[in-house]
């Protein structure tokens, strides 16, 4: 049960860096603050990753469900981390 909590955990983070690192502008506004924000994310996630690649630990069902709905918020923006910010229309 703990390795399938982990490859869940791990297969989240993969996919919410994956999609913020393909989100694509179409005109919109650059932010630079937006930008680091969206960099630190895709950072912290790619590591997290990796290091559960390479060093897999105990992950419980609470760490893989908060990972599973981050993936889901990131899906919901579009990879749009402005959007994850604010939600009302700007």
């Amino acid at each position: 049960m703990n390795l399938s909590f982990a490859s869940i955990a791990l297969m989240a983070h993969v996919v919410a860096a994956l999609r913020i690192v393909f989100f694509r502008r179409n005109g919109a506004r650059h932010r630079a603050h937006v930008s680091w924000l969206a960099w630190s994310l895709v950072s912290v996630l790619g590591c997290s990753a990796i290091e559960l690649a390479l060093h897999p630990r105990h992950v419980d069902f609470l760490e893989a469900a908060r990972s599973v709905l981050l993936a889901f918020f990131v899906f919901c923006a579009r990879g749009n981390v402005a959007r994850l910010l604010w939600s009302g229309e700007q």
